[in-house]
């Protein structure tokens, strides 16, 4: 039978936790691409006092470079530092349409913050937050979602994407170390705003 849990269950164990990224509990939500990190991070915020949330898709640079140990500094550089240093968090997010970095992102402090995308649990940022969420997804449900969302001509890119998200996953494994797994795809209808189906207890 399959379990729904309420949004609210993890907010109760967010606010539980300690902070260990300065003044701010930091929240990361990785998984496949299409699995519904996103849509989570967006019904999470609302319940965290609308904290502010950074999108992986806006500290790549391009498709090559993605899932890189660039990256993973950057991030850190970026997003975890000045929150360690009780700073505000500047950077410019990168534009894909352009293919270059452009408008820049001011996020001020905040008691919480969300990063969310693959690759937001790399060891170096995810070893400061105090809740690691993985949501699973099939790769066939998944690349439909993108590709439905972004359309068909990023279909070569993103069967290559797969590939090497999962390669990422299995090296840094990235769900073995999640404190949360949810179901990106139950077999059910639930309120994505305010419910998710928990596979680990």
């Amino acid at each position: 039978m399959i379990k729904f849990s309420p949004i609210s269950e993890l907010v109760e164990l967010i606010q539980s936790s300690s902070t260990k990224c300065g003044e701010t509990k930091l929240i990361c939500i990785d998984g496949p691409a299409g699995s519904g990190k996103t849509t989570l991070a967006n019904s999470l915020s609302k319940y965290l006092d609308n904290c502010p949330i950074v999108h992986m898709d806006e500290i790549y640079e391009g498709w090559e470079e993605a899932l890189s140990q660039k990256t993973a500094n950057d991030l850190y550089k970026w997003v975890v530092q000045p929150l360690l240093d009780k700073q505000v968090i500047e950077f410019f997010k990168f534009d894909w349409a352009l293919n270059k970095r452009n408008e820049k992102v001011v996020i001020e402090n905040h008691p919480y913050l969300i990063i969310e995308g693959v690759g937001s649990s790399v060891k170096k940022v995810s070893e400061h937050a105090c809740l690691k969420i993985w949501i699973e997804v099939e790769q066939n449900i998944g690349i439909q979602r993108v590709l439905n969302r972004d359309g068909q001509q990023i279909k070569a890119q993103m069967l290559n994407w797969q590939i090497q998200e999962m390669k990422y996953f299995k090296e840094n494994k990235t769900k073995e170390n999640s404190n949360i797994w949810i179901d990106g795809s139950p077999e059910v209808n639930i309120d994505t705003s305010s419910q998710f189906v928990r596979t680990n207890r």
